[in-house]
């Protein structure tokens, strides 16, 4: 089968058939059919397998005609795991094997030669991340297996792991599947959300490298996100893989309407978008997830049945991966860094946690490593009278979640080694194999390596003992090299050779030369064999030395190695010199000890009486941490996720400040810095959780010394997964953040009903409720829930977060109906704001719930404002005036081509210091305020604005250009510049309306005078419309970003703002070259206070605010501007890049005016 398909991809493109989900959902499924054993499965949709094939038949059937070429399983959830959620785990295997026999029997009159059909069995993630410690490798890999019985025993042919959010659920996936059935292909396909990762923090090119050692059929991505938001990301697929490439979108960014699911792309939109696929190399297969119909993927099919795809070409350098970084084995410069301190041999400091079973502190000294710079942590957990293999699980499991680099399992004992492999998500490095006991055992670790996609040291052992001599290093490494490749067929990049050093320290006269061997061997195996790595344990080199010295031989000697070919090395980071730091007399003592030279007496003797002379220059202290002030410090270490270092601080600085300062505002503004950082992408999800952990055991530490009412509060919430939605990772991920920032949580789990959260409030006398679903089908539960509590009088707040969950759907369908206060919670951290108003006494937070207030403040007024809105003929028309355009082509000027200090100087400083910097008078006086403003605010402004000017980072973007247009009703038709106009009779040749390149239609006012933005252009000639375009450039993003790296958030801050409001200057200083260009200036006002005070004629609305509320019109101005060309891009949900953009419409009409609809 895997040969058939891949000669079909030589020749045409494959389709992959579109949604089943949302096929099912948009039936009208009998409620009989979610019923078994008394039970009501709803939202089960395996189950249907069983109760309703017919379905299924259908929903089959109807894609194979479209033209699809894979008929995916209905089997996305029937593991056992996921199928227990329902209590009917035990029927994976039936459910599966029904499934399969399905689909066979549905397509089977559709398969031809010209359009071959292949059952495609549907295997999903299920609900729990292996990563994160929600299920075992073991069991998933067991479920798996049972599940994959039963799509084989039903006649599957290709397997697709699809909606991967954990490169270990894959991994666990792959050997269940293969162990199954080896010979059936597996495609994998993973979801990449909008933070540009899968929900566990990996991207596409560590996805690349994590796969790239095993021997899957494809490699691409489905769900998540729509075909505009996966391209780049398929692109930086492109670039390092070397399997086909799938893609099956979703029909765009989902949206709510009315607790309904709604995917806005339709088949023409969606088909061109796949089909632009095609040009990027190794795309291959194409389909379609969410939202998509057989209306879909028929045009899909239609429009590409000609293209042949082009070939994968990627290439991706040999590499390690943690869950978070890819990290190249070959680092330029050389050497890969390998920290050695998490290792019980070596480090007592380690080796004393383990005994006192302090997993979670062996964390500090990886993350020492991590800041000292390591690339790589190996992890060596065995010595006497512990169990190796345990403390290997329960170490690399915490080390996987939490350290973002590569991991080396370092041990002799093979349960040892896969007892870690079971816990790595990423592409680690196994420390090591040899042939000191022979070749079955040395099989063995291969096969192991081979199995989980690792990468391999090998060391230069085997029956005889520890090669010593270069002549045997080489000899014992090429014997290695040959069985890792010839007979286990390993890339001979993913090998690398550790040739072995003994102590050039001990004065004995076997090892004087020790150091040279090493190296010479290492200089000799590279020139044979490039493409492997070699590595040394560094230390070795100068055991038995003292401390001081031993850290200037080690550094010495691994420049040596370097030079000679070295690639890698095992050393403690931290303890490495810099070679300019090192005097020529030191530098010396070490070559002569390297070297053996012997010219002035033993070079032995000689390093010990220099270095014995010498301070101990090791005790190398962090200078930066140690140069921040207290604040900075907690703040670093919250980041950091360091528990070990932040408890004695804090009990330290709790006798010399207030420690309710230390809790209240440090580590509060701590988390909330960690928030943002989560939400921008920059941070995942285990490392979030390690702040949370380190926030809580602080608080615990300085709880005792609080006043009293400072202590951390036990406001309650109770959150649940709402009925018929079993997914917990994001509830679980609440209930940690706020129980961490000092809230009790009272977590009942998911398919909750409403009685089950309000009889767990009344219970546990909870001040507010937390309802999370990640379905759109919950947030409709969620609407039906708060008008019940409406009926029974429950007042309580309530908390609404979820994936499908909008502002938009909790603004218009859930505050209408609930007279309680609601919040809605786009993440954790907005659940602690929102906790935070409700220990204020329910007071809400006017950010989170301004409309809200607005709605209860002015409800009566509004309601007898608004009126029916009369028919068009009615409204009265502002007077419509004529003017000629000077020019209709594009104007688009960057950088020098327009007056940076103009561009200032329309900067509006109020808004600027007030509202974007924040700057408030508070108790100061008028005149005080003004002088602090004019001393320190003004300074801080014409300071930056120097920086971005000088630096040349305010790079700024200008684009307008003018349009025939003719307004019918509400909307407004703008057409071709071929039919532009130069006088009045020219304007009434009025083209068909069928003619517009595009129609904008814009909400009337519901009150007099019923106002709508197309009624100031004329409605029986032709008229001129302005589109906008401003932005701050292309820089400033950059820039800002790296004051924000650097911790100096005020900074970051203050540029931020700057640029928001450079780009609203800019946007004025264009609407004034427009109203000159159309000659409506003579009497507007000449001051920029007049501007700021609409004190001119015409008006500039831009979408997304009052008259002008629909955000989509960017994507108009867009396609009628193009500023793409310049680097600047919309999202699929209307939001501009860089941020400091901004775009508009511009009217002539001298009664045009602001006004909200």
């Amino acid at each position: 089968m895997l040969k058939k398909i891949e000669d079909l991809i030589k020749k045409q493109v494959l389709i992959i058939d579109g949604a089943m989900g949302t096929q099912l959902q948009a039936r009208e499924i009998k409620s009989e059919y979610w019923q078994f054993e008394g039970a009501d499965l709803e939202g089960c949709n395996e189950l249907l397998n069983l109760t309703a094939p017919h379905i299924l038949e259908e929903i089959y059937e109807n894609y194979a005609i479209s033209g699809a070429n894979f008929i995916s399983t209905n089997t996305f959830g029937s593991m056992p795991w996921v199928l227990d959620e329902y209590e009917i785990g035990h029927m994976s295997y039936e459910l599966s094997k029904l499934a399969a026999i399905q689909a066979k029997k549905a397509i089977a009159k559709y398969d031809t030669k010209d359009s071959p059909k292949f059952v495609l069995a549907s295997v999903g993630p299920g609900t729990k991340l292996p990563s994160l410690g929600h299920i075992t490798y073991d069991a998933m890999y067991e479920g798996y297996k049972i599940m994959a019985q039963g799509l084989v025993d039903g006649g599957t042919d290709v397997f697709l792991l699809e909606t991967c959010q954990d490169p270990l659920q894959i991994k666990a996936a792959l050997h269940a599947l293969n162990d199954v059935a080896p010979q059936i292909p597996i495609m994998v396909s993973v979801t990449i959300e909008l933070n540009g990762t899968m929900l566990i923090g990996t991207d596409a090119q560590a996805i690349a490298a994590i796969l790239k050692p095993f021997n899957i059929l494809s490699l691409g991505f489905n769900c998540g996100t729509g075909p505009v938001q996966v391209e780049k990301h398929i692109k930086a697929l492109s670039e390092v893989s070397r399997f086909p490439i799938s893609v099956h979108a979703n029909a765009g960014l989902p949206q709510n309407k009315g607790g309904k699911s709604f995917y806005p792309m339709g088949p023409e939109e969606f088909t061109t978008l796949q089909k632009s696929f095609l040009e990027i190399n190794g795309v291959a297969f194409l389909g379609g997830c969410c939202g998509t119909t057989p209306e879909h993927i028929k045009q899909l099919s239609d429009a590409i049945k000609d293209i042949v795809p082009k070939a994968p070409c990627g290439f991706l350098k040999a590499s390690l991966a943690s869950l978070f970084n890819i990290v190249p084995l070959k680092q330029e410069p050389a050497p890969l860094l390998i920290g050695e301190r998490s290792n019980a041999t070596g480090s007592k400091a380690f080796r004393e946690l383990l005994k006192a079973n302090d997993y979670e502190g062996t964390l500090s000294v990886a993350q020492q490593q991590v800041r000292a710079g390591a690339h790589v942590i190996d992890v060596s957990v065995g010595f006497a009278g512990r169990d190796e293999r345990e403390d290997m699980d329960k170490v690399v499991a915490l080390y996987s979640q939490k350290i973002s680099l590569p991991l080396m399992p370092d041990s002799t004992q093979i349960k040892a080694l896969e007892s870690a492999l079971k816990q790595i998500g990423g592409r680690c490095i196994i420390n090591s194999v040899n042939l000191e006991d022979g070749e079955e055992k040395f099989d063995e670790v291969c096969k192991l390596a081979k199995k989980f996609g690792a990468a391999l040291v090998c060391l230069v052992i085997d029956e005889v003992g520890m090669a010593k001599s270069k002549e045997r290093k080489l000899e014992v490494a090429e014997r290695i090299f040959d069985l890792c490749v010839n007979r286990h067929g390993f890339d001979p990049a993913d090998l690398v050779f550790d040739m072995l050093t003994f102590t050039i320290g001990s004065g004995d006269e076997e090892y004087r030369t020790a150091g040279i061997e090493t190296m010479e061997a290492i200089r000799e195996f590279q020139i044979r064999h490039p493409e492997a790595g070699t590595t040394l344990g560094l230390s070795n080199i100068s055991f038995g030395l003292a401390q001081n010295a031993r850290i200037y031989l080690n550094s010495i000697y691994l420049d040596h190695c370097v030079k000679a070919g070295l690639t890698s090395a095992i050393v403690n980071v931290k303890h490495i010199i810099p070679l300019n730091k090192i005097s020529d007399e030191d530098k010396k003592a070490c070559d002569d000890l390297i070297f053996n030279n012997q010219e002035n007496g033993d070079p032995l003797f000689k390093f010990i009486e220099h270095f014995s002379n010498i301070e101990d220059k090791t005790e190398q202290s962090d200078e930066e941490y140690q140069s921040l002030s207290p604040e900075e410090k907690v703040k670093k270490l919250l980041l950091d996720g360091d528990k070990e270092r932040m408890i004695p601080l804090v009990l330290e600085l709790k006798d010399s400040m207030a420690p309710e300062i230390i809790v209240n505002e440090w580590l509060i503004d701590g988390m909330k810095v960690i928030g943002e950082l989560f939400g921008s992408g920059q941070m995942q999800l285990p490392f979030v959780l390690q702040s949370a952990e380190t926030m809580k055991t602080t608080v615990d530490a300085l709880n005792p010394y609080l006043p009293k009412q400072e202590k951390v509060s036990e406001t309650t919430m109770v959150i649940g997964t709402v009925k018929g939605d079993v997914h917990d990772v994001g509830k679980n991920l609440v209930d940690i953040i706020l129980s961490n920032n000092g809230f009790k949580i009272i977590n009942i789990g998911i398919k909750a009903d409403l009685s089950k959260f309000l009889e767990a409030a009344k219970e546990h006398n909870a001040d507010a409720i937390g309802m999370s679903g990640l379905l759109v089908k919950s947030t409709a539960v969620m609407k039906e829930n708060l008008e019940e509590m409406q009926k029974l009088g429950v007042k309580i707040p309530v908390m609404l977060g979820g994936a499908a969950l909008t502002k938009s759907f909790v603004d218009d369908y859930c505050r209408t109906i609930y007279d309680g206060p609601i919040f809605y919670c786009r993440d954790a951290f907005d659940g602690v704001i929102a906790m935070q108003r409700v220990e204020k006494g329910g007071e809400l937070d006017t950010q989170m719930a301004s409309d809200l207030i607005e709605r209860i403040d002015t409800s009566d007024k509004i309601e007898k404002e608004v009126v029916e809105i009369p028919p068009y003929e009615e409204i009265a028309m502002p007077q419509r005036t004529f003017i000629v355009p000077p020019y209709w082509h594009r104007v688009a000027k960057t950088g020098d081509e327009l007056d940076k200090e103009l561009i200032f100087s329309w900067i509006n400083h109020r808004v600027l210091f007030r509202q974007r910097w924040g700057y408030k008078r508070g108790k100061q006086t008028p005149e005080a305020f003004m002088k602090y403003e004019r001393e320190v605010v003004e300074p801080t402004y014409e300071a930056i604005k120097e920086e971005l000017i000088s630096k040349k980072v305010f790079d700024p973007i200008a684009i307008h250009s003018y349009f025939p247009c003719i307004a019918q009703d509400n909307k407004l038709y703008i057409f071709d510049k071929k039919y532009s106009y130069n006088n009045l009779e020219e304007a009434k040749n009025i083209p068909p309306l069928s003619e517009a390149i595009k129609v904008m239609e814009f909400p009337r006012q519901r009150r007099k005078p019923f106002r709508c933005i197309a009624d100031f252009f004329a409605n029986d000639r032709l008229d001129v419309i302005g589109f906008t375009l401003a932005s701050a450039g292309l820089k400033i993003s950059d820039y800002e970003r790296e004051y924000y790296d650097k911790g100096e958030f005020t900074k970051y801050y203050q540029i931020h703002g700057v640029g928001v409001e450079l780009a609203e200057a800019l946007a004025e200083v264009l609407h004034k070259q427009i109203r000159l260009d159309w000659n409506i200036v003579p009497n507007e006002g000449h001051k920029i206070s007049d501007v700021q005070m609409k004190q001119y004629v015409g008006c500039r609305y831009s979408p997304g605010y009052a008259a002008c509320p629909e955000l989509s019109q960017s994507r108009d101005i867009f396609d009628l501007l193009n500023p793409e060309e310049f680097g600047i891009e919309i999202s699929e949900t209307f939001q501009m890049h860089p941020e400091q953009t901004t775009c508009a419409i511009v009217v002539h009409n001298k009664e045009a005016n602001y006004y909200n609809v």
